[in-house]
């Protein structure tokens, strides 16, 4: 206990910063796409402002939400959660709130070239070439005492968790080197392209889709007192991942100017990629059984349950999406951005939140203020995404099928899916007053207004009149 209690002390400054960053990002990034979406859902509104075009809205919002909230959140846990699972103390603070300043730096540098209309058409790779070495090397200044941790494990045994938060902190850097120097040295404009929908692609399964799974299987058996259902699943799962994410991506541009065998590749692999992620989650549902009714009052475990339910769909989605058959009417329409979103915030954020909301009483030593407002947080997201993805996702079939009538005019496929553009826009005002919910009871934890009293802040629980989750649900 007295060893766990030091580890969080010397997580407490850097963990908080990386979560507070992301979290003030976050409502930067829900903002933008609220009026990215009145945008295009009113086409002439702020015609006369430059800035409030759709074109560098959304472009500001995507890199707000990846590089600002995402990548943040993402190290934040990936430090605790390293920490914890080595058993040893995070020993240069300092460093990494400098180098995570470093980082910040670099995200309003993105943000702010892209807004005011030096971005190059590529997304979440729009910045000036000048900015990306910015993001690699405080990236890389942040993680480099991730690894020696991990040499210096208390334990011989690797825990499930670390293989994937080792393959996160690994697989990102070469995804995003790769790219910017494929992109930015003069690579020919149709493999530039196809360089882009790799990496966006690589960006989910190696950087969102391995942190939540690392997320999963800490904080299940944990809340849940059971051990994983099954080791060598997720470890098969793990070593798919691995093997196939890198061959995912060209299957966005089926039919275009590539060898055909390169989108045949990226839509098999897509499919096998599908029966890991059915795997992984079936395991942590597995880990669960008999202990389902926790997720009423845990809410650790009620956004990371949500979150692996979030990745089943985006694995299945995906993988019906890089067919010929579904993917030659829904590449260029609203369904990618469903797509995206489904990853971006869906399943990545959702479970970081559950991390989240069980870190950061461990690092500060009080609870969270109220359960009410976690309750809110939880119901106005997950409203907020099952909105935003139907929307998407059937508006992009709709404007898909429009596309593909060569007798129709170009013009009606906007028109046809304009009402699913506005149900987008609600979802992302939904999405805005949950985040708003998160950052407020977020800085009240910062500045040491969180709840002493003894026992955990529960949803449909009274704050501190049981000791856990698990005998709030009777199953002590």
């Amino acid at each position: 206990m007295s060893e766990r209690a030091a580890i969080d002390r010397s997580a407490r400054f850097p963990v908080l910063f990386f979560f507070t960053s992301a979290a003030a990002w976050l409502l930067v990034a829900t903002l933008l796409g609220f009026f990215s979406s009145l945008k295009l859902s009113v086409p002439g509104l702020w015609d006369n402002c430059q800035f409030l075009g759709y074109g560098r809205l959304f472009p500001a919002h995507m890199n707000a939400l990846v590089y600002g909230w995402a990548m943040q959140a993402g190290l934040g846990v990936v430090l605790w959660l390293m920490a914890r699972l080595s058993r040893n103390k995070i020993e240069h603070p300092v460093a990494i709130i400098v180098a995570g300043a470093l980082w910040n730096a670099g995200v309003t540098l993105s943000v702010i070239t892209v807004w005011f209309g030096f971005g190059n058409s590529m997304p979440l790779l729009d910045f000036p070439a000048w900015v990306w070495p910015i993001l690699a090397i405080s990236y890389a200044l942040i993680v480099v005492w991730i690894l020696p941790m991990f040499r210096q494990r208390g334990e011989s045994l690797i825990y499930v968790s670390e293989m994937f938060v080792l393959g996160a902190v690994v697989w990102f850097p070469w995804i995003f080197i790769t790219a910017n120097l494929l992109i930015n040295k003069g690579t020919a404009p149709v493999m530039a392209a196809g360089t882009n929908a790799w990496f966006i692609t690589n960006l989910s399964y190696f950087w969102m889709a391995p942190i939540a799974l690392a997320i999963a299987y800490y904080i299940v058996p944990k809340i849940s007192g059971r051990a994983v259902f099954s080791y060598p699943l997720a470890q098969v799962s793990f070593w798919l991942l691995a093997a196939l994410a890198g061959w995912t991506g060209f299957a966005r541009y089926m039919g275009g100017p590539f060898p055909a065998w390169m989108s045949a590749v990226s839509s098999t692999a897509s499919i096998f990629i599908l029966l890991a992620i059915i795997v992984t989650v079936v395991n942590i549902l597995m880990t669960l059984k008999g202990a389902t009714k926790i997720w009423e009052f845990s809410p650790s475990l009620r956004f990371t349950v949500f979150g692996m339910l979030m990745l089943a769909a985006y694995g299945l989605l995906s993988a019906i999406s890089s067919t010929y058959f579904f993917g030659k009417n829904l590449q260029f329409s609203h369904f990618v951005v469903g797509l995206d979103t489904l990853a971006f915030y869906g399943f990545f954020s959702m479970t970081v939140f559950g991390a989240i909301y069980f870190i950061v009483p461990r690092i500060t030593g009080s609870e969270w203020p109220s359960g009410k407002r976690i309750r809110t947080h939880f119901w106005f997201s997950a409203y907020g995404i099952i909105t935003l993805i139907i929307c998407m996702l059937v508006g992009g079939i709709a404007q898909g099928g429009n596309l593909a009538q060569w007798d129709q005019a170009f013009s009606t496929s906007f028109v046809t899916s304009s009402a699913y553009v506005a149900g987008r826009c609600i979802a992302w005002a939904l999405i805005a007053f949950s985040n708003l919910m998160f950052l407020y009871q977020l800085a009240l934890m910062f500045v040491g207004k969180g709840r002493k009293s003894s026992g955990p802040t529960l949803i449909h629980a009274e704050p501190g009149k049981v000791e856990s989750a698990k005998a709030a649900a009777g199953l002590n």
